[in-house]
């Protein structure tokens, strides 16, 4: 750069239209670490998660986030945390703030349970069905009206302040039995590989989350520090007479040793926004900081936290991933991933990553089927059965057809 090219850019640079902070988000966020350190101290709590960012056992960037995972002794709590002032209501089971509405509704948070459960078992932890519970607590100075309420018959509550969470928290549950030690350390170590967002922040304090997609040196930076920050090293006057020097102070995820790079200040780091559901592009210039919000993103089908042990010859949970899924399999916690409607009426399961199966809504009772939104609903979990296992060469998929475990039981009792 020239003096006078130098001079024009020290000038423009305070005066550069960076994002505005989004006070909203950074009052919501307080309110995140604000409910987290009042039920820290809960009986029971063994480890709090914010922000946790869950993926899916199959492939694709979508993600759904947890504000707060409580890990308890004997259960997983997952809450949602809202600031709401004014009246709070659902209409049409969408979550409303003095008559608008904010596009939430409890089915986000069932969606990120539903992926955790799969996950979980993917990675040899076997839960049963109700120790997963929800809360949407809404801690802000609105007025909780009693049309906000989850359609769950059980295992989902709606608290309208800190203290009615750490109420229910507190609340015993006594036909849960607690986890043992291995299930403990291995959900521990899960929940603490989710990570959260990515992060840009601005010289401006506002900060934009989601998923770092370049430079390319980022996947290498991600793995062994938590945030780099973006410095000019040279003064004001030596950038006058030689031009700016950009550096990165990269901040170790353990140790306090800090890493110097260089880095090309008029390069552009990108970033899969998934609010905006966009990709930006912001040079290096242009940031204060980057926070790297998880190490890598985990093929789920390498990770083993606890060996997976067949109960029973019959009872195979990867039959289907490592040979014909056969009749009679057993399928742990099987997540319901939709509700068909029209000509083919059924209950789809994803019974792995590769596969699904259905529950036809001809080998249900009328109850069944009248009460699948309550006992059956999308993202909930349950012990299926494989009735039929068809392989379908022209289509290279397979066609498999199951029960709840649930009804055979009952029928079993009836007869």
């Amino acid at each position: 750069m020239g003096l006078l090219k130098n001079y024009r850019w020290l000038k423009a640079r305070p005066t550069k239209p960076y994002p505005k902070p989004d006070f909203a988000k950074i009052a919501a966020i307080k309110a995140e670490r604000d409910l987290l350190n009042h039920i820290r101290k809960v009986d029971g709590v063994v480890e709090i998660f914010h922000s946790a960012r869950i993926n899916q056992i199959i492939k694709g960037r979508s993600r759904r986030e947890a504000d707060l995972i409580v890990l308890m002794t004997d259960r997983i709590v997952f809450i949602e945390v809202k600031n709401y002032k004014g009246e709070v209501t659902m209409q049409d089971h969408v979550l409303h703030q003095s008559g608008i509405s904010r596009g939430w509704t409890f089915a986000k948070l069932e969606e990120a349970v539903g992926r955790f459960r799969e996950i979980a078992r993917e990675v040899g932890i076997v839960l049963a069905g109700d120790v997963i519970e929800t809360v949407l607590a809404c801690v802000g100075s609105g007025t909780v009206e009693a049309s906000v309420r989850p359609k769950a018959l059980t295992g989902s509550f709606v608290a309208d302040s800190k203290a009615k969470v750490k109420e229910i928290l507190s609340e015993p549950r006594k036909d849960f039995e607690e986890f043992d030690v291995e299930t403990i350390r291995a959900l521990d170590k899960l929940l603490s590989m989710f990570g959260t967002w990515d992060s840009i922040q601005f010289p401006s304090q506002a900060k934009n989350d989601g998923d770092l997609k370049s430079p390319r040196i980022v996947r290498e930076w991600r793995q062994q520090y938590s945030e780099l920050r973006v410095v000019n090293a040279r003064s004001w006057w030596a950038t006058f007479f030689k031009g700016p020097k950009f550096c990165g102070e990269l901040i170790p995820r353990q140790g306090n040793r800090v890493e110097i790079v260089d880095l090309d200040y008029e390069e552009l780091v990108g970033l899969y926004n998934p609010h905006e559901m966009s990709d930006e592009e912001h040079p290096f210039e242009d940031l204060s900081s980057i926070t790297f919000g998880y190490t890598e993103v985990h093929d789920w089908s390498k990770v083993q936290l606890i060996k997976k042990q067949k109960e029973k010859p019959s009872e195979a949970n990867e039959a289907a991933e490592t040979a014909a899924p056969q009749e009679g399999d057993i399928i742990r916690q099987a997540r319901v991933i939709n509700h068909l409607t029209g000509a083919n009426e059924g209950i789809i399961f994803r019974l792995n990553k590769k596969i699904t199966g259905v529950y036809w809504r001809n080998k249900m009772t009328e109850m069944e089927w009248t009460l699948k939104d309550a006992t059956m609903a999308v993202n909930s979990a349950h012990d299926v059965e494989i009735t039929s296992s068809r392989y379908i060469k022209s289509k290279k998929r397979w066609q498999i057809q199951v029960k709840t475990v649930e009804k055979v039981a009952f029928r079993d009792q009836e007869e």
